[in-house]
Order: C-alpha cells, then sequence, then structure tokens
C-alpha cells in the first residue's frame, strides 16, 4: 500500500505548480522580441523602427490589445506577425482609437469621463491583410487589437492550453511633404 504523508503531498504540490510556473514564465520569455525576428520589415527604407513595438504569447480565441500613441506628420506601418501552426492562417486586426470624453451632465466640479472607441481600420473589411499603412493627421491614443481564432483543425490539445506568440512591428518616418 502505497500511503503519502500530508507534508509529502504538500512538498509534491508546490514542486508541481513551480514548475507550471515556471514553464509558464518560459512560454512567455519565448516571445520575447518575436516581432523583431519574425515580422517583415517594409520595403521602404525611410521606414523606422518604433520603440512601442511589442510582441506577447497570445491565447486562441481571446482578444488581446497593444496600446499605441501614434504622432502628427509621422507614417506608420504596422504589420503583424504570428505562430500560424498554434493560432491559425491569420489573425483578426482591428485598429481603434480610443478617446476619452466627459460625460453629459454631472457634477461640474467632479466631472466624470467615459472612453470611447472608433475603429479606424479592420482587416476582415481588406482580405485579412497582416499590416496596414497610415498618415497620422494629428495625435492620437490608439489600440491594436488582435484576435487569433485558431488553426481549423486542433490536434489533440485543448482550445485553452493554444498560447502562440504573435508580434507587432510598428515603423514610423516623417510624413514626406507634397508638392514642388
Amino acid at each position: 500500500m502505497n500511503r503519502m504523508t500530508p507534508l509529502y503531498r504538500a512538498s509534491l504540490a508546490a514542486a508541481i505548480l513551480s514548475l507550471l510556473a515556471v514553464a509558464r514564465a518560459q512560454a512567455q520569455s519565448d516571445c520575447n522580441g518575436y516581432h523583431k525576428f519574425n515580422c517583415e520589415r517594409s520595403g521602404d527604407t525611410r521606414f523606422s523602427p518604433n520603440g512601442q513595438s511589442r510582441s506577447a504569447p497570445v491565447k486562441v480565441g481571446e482578444e488581446t490589445e497593444l496600446n499605441v500613441i501614434v504622432y502628427r506628420s509621422q507614417d506608420y506601418r504596422i504589420s503583424v506577425c504570428h505562430d500560424e501552426k498554434i493560432l491559425g492562417e491569420s489573425l483578426a486586426i482591428r485598429i481603434v482609437e480610443k478617446v476619452r470624453a466627459r460625460k453629459a451632465g454631472g457634477d461640474p466640479a467632479k466631472p466624470e469621463y467615459e472612453e470611447t472607441e472608433k475603429v479606424l481600420w479592420d482587416n476582415t473589411e481588406h482580405e485579412m491583410v497582416q499590416e496596414v499603412e497610415f498618415s497620422c493627421t494629428a495625435t492620437k491614443r490608439i489600440a491594436v487589437e488582435v484576435n487569433a481564432p485558431g488553426p481549423a483543425e486542433r490536434k489533440g490539445r485543448a482550445a485553452d492550453q493554444d498560447i502562440g506568440c504573435v508580434g507587432v512591428l510598428i515603423e514610423h518616418m516623417p510624413t514626406p511633404g507634397l508638392g514642388f
């Protein structure tokens, strides 16, 4: 008969939890720099990598977002790359402007604010392309929203274990002058 003492069981449970935490941390750190090595850079050499570019582990079916500030008189190129084996062939990507507006009514001495979102671009309306270029005419706070539907065919894993790397590469350059 196999008898485990309560102390042995507690030690075993702590060891298993520690291993799971280390595995999760390792999975997250494996995504560091994913955008630097996997996202395709612009062919236009005037674009420079932006320091707001990021990579992160993303779970299938859960939306994740990257908040970014874009500045007036700059052109931007945002491209998204991902682990297709885990996250599927293409990602649903939206660029949303976040606007903080004062709520109507209320106490003028203590104003209340609400955040509204305005969809600026949605790749589901543009053949699921994974990059977009635009010129910024005013400084704005935007969010790049990414949703991974997952592969068409799952290979034995539970959906809650499907976590893959996503990179968001942001490039910028001064808006070129037009005319003579």
